[in-house]
């Protein structure tokens, strides 16, 4: 099962920290405690460097392999100083779904943490996620920005609607090129 909760803003780290040794004492299950993180290019002095941000402030994920949801530590969890509530569903319940779930299990996939995709663009063709973590999301694309090597994603969440901007590194195929028909994609 898959969680999602909000904690204090800056205080993400503290409170993974602070669940993770709490569940590794309370719990039987195999659990992972997670704040999602990104990979961005930023210009700086006319250079690009890599820096790590976080892929939605305020945000843990939880994975745990138990088999009742009722089981888990909610109340314990939601005690602590940090954190702000668990998401939950209009149905009382908490475990993700659909396509939070997908999201979830995407971003656990990647162990938390996505790096840079190779974007295909062809001139007056929708962009191609050719290779990395976004690939796939071809759909979700609403905003590319080739200045700054970034693409825009759209992400529902526990009902959320959020736009994530992510680095990527564009490749630049002609007409004449092998590349595939975006327009069939």
């Amino acid at each position: 099962m898959y969680f999602c909760l909000n904690c204090v803003f800056a205080k993400e780290e503290e409170t993974r920290l602070r669940i993770t040794r709490f569940l590794e004492n309370n719990v039987k299950e195999e659990f992972l405690v997670w704040f999602p993180k990104k990979e961005v290019k930023e210009k700086r002095q006319g250079k690009y460097d890599t820096a790590i941000k976080p892929m939605f402030s305020n945000y843990l994920f939880i994975y745990w392999d138990g088999e009742r949801e009722v089981d888990f530590p909610f109340w314990d969890i939601i005690r602590m100083p940090t954190v702000v509530r668990i998401l939950k569903y209009d149905d009382g319940t908490h475990a993700l779904k659909g396509k939070d779930l997908s999201f979830a299990k995407w971003i656990h996939m990647n162990d938390g943490f996505i790096r840079q995709s190779k974007v295909l663009v062809r001139e007056g063709q929708k962009v191609h996620i050719m290779e990395g973590p976004l690939k796939g999301f071809d759909g979700n694309v609403i905003k590319v920005d080739k200045h700054h090597k970034r693409v825009t994603l759209r992400f529902e969440l526990g009902g959320t609607i959020s736009d994530v901007s992510f680095t990527v590194d564009f490749i630049y195929a002609n007409a004449t090129s092998d590349a595939p028909d975006l327009n069939k994609a």
